[in-house]
């Protein structure tokens, strides 16, 4: 199924009529560089398989005579942020070796990465995360890596840290997804792109628990499973997550975490102060959905977790 996206088609009006289109419609445009445009087009026509005149359309001026190309500014913006010449370069890529067929349409924007619903060769979806190689603010993410000793010795330029935090998310998940732990399903990495698992029904994303409409005893057994998928990530993946909250966690039947680039193990300098922060944050937002014992219960497993480490 495709996601819904207005088609900006304007013909050619009838004399004595007013002119229509974008500017009528109040849909936004600007100059663009035409190399970027010609891109966008090839992915449209080539990666997602649609039509141009999703992001392009005609204007006619009656006194003129003439018809001008423009361009939907917010959507060529999203797709100009992350489809650059090297990322389409990745995806097709990926294309070539039949991990995606087309790309559909954006899931999640962020400063760090978007992602996206993508139709698979043999059908069905998957979730497709590019991260930014030109907006990212990747400076932040050397404190998660530093010290994590799976990466040592990574090339410190600002593409090769990208690289590298791509393949840290998709070792994460590849870690976690072994010893049982409820994420998406690891399917394909090349450089900044990082294929997964869709988690949703019938082509609609799963949601974020923030929200999440649900009973009082809805909550109280997702939040054990939340405790009980902190301590597994602990105990059996070695890892701590790093930036849980209800953001981070899709509601999939139960809960399912998500966006563990930043996941660190547990030999980290600060991996029981993330663990702490982590636990902080997502009690609080159960506090507020009526748990009441879920501060208590965090600093229960703050406890046992810490001293685990120090037995070992």
């Amino acid at each position: 199924m495709r996601c819904p996206v207005p088609l900006h088609t304007y013909p050619e009006p009838e004399h004595g009529q007013e002119e229509s289109g974008p500017q009528a419609s109040g849909i936004t445009s600007h100059v663009i560089d035409v190399g970027k445009l010609f891109l966008i087009i090839a992915f449209y026509l080539i990666v997602a398989g649609k039509d141009v005149y999703d992001i392009i359309s005609e204007r006619y001026d009656k006194r003129t005579k003439r018809s001008t190309l423009i361009v939907d500014a917010e959507r060529f913006k999203t797709y100009d942020e992350v489809f650059d010449r090297q990322n389409l370069d990745n995806i097709f890529h990926l294309m070539k070796r039949g991990k995606i067929r087309t790309v559909e349409c954006p899931i999640s924007t962020g400063k760090e990465a978007n992602v996206y619903k993508t139709n698979k060769v043999g059908g069905g979806f998957s979730a497709m995360k590019v991260f930014r190689t030109s907006t990212a603010t990747f400076g932040s993410f050397l404190e998660y890596i530093d010290g994590d000793r799976r990466f040592q010795n990574i090339d410190r330029s600002r593409r090769g840290i990208i690289y590298t935090w791509a393949r840290k998310e998709h070792l994460n998940l590849r870690t976690m997804f072994e010893k049982g732990v409820r994420v998406p399903e690891p399917e394909a990495i090349f450089r900044n792109v990082l294929v997964m698992e869709y988690i949703g029904y019938e082509g609609k994303p799963a949601p974020q628990l923030k929200f999440l409409d649900a009973e009082k005893e809805e909550w109280e057994e997702m939040w054990e499973i939340v405790v009980e998928t902190v301590r597994k990530l602990f105990v059996e993946c070695e890892l701590v997550h790093a930036d849980l909250s209800e953001y981070n966690i899709l509601y999939d039947g139960a809960p399912v975490f998500i966006d563990v680039g930043q996941s660190v193990h547990i030999g980290h300098p600060n991996a029981k102060e993330l663990l702490r922060r982590d636990l902080g944050v997502i009690s609080t937002f159960f506090r507020k959905k009526g748990i009441e014992g879920a501060g208590d219960d965090a600093e229960i497993l703050i406890k046992e977790l810490a001293s685990s480490v120090e037995d070992r």
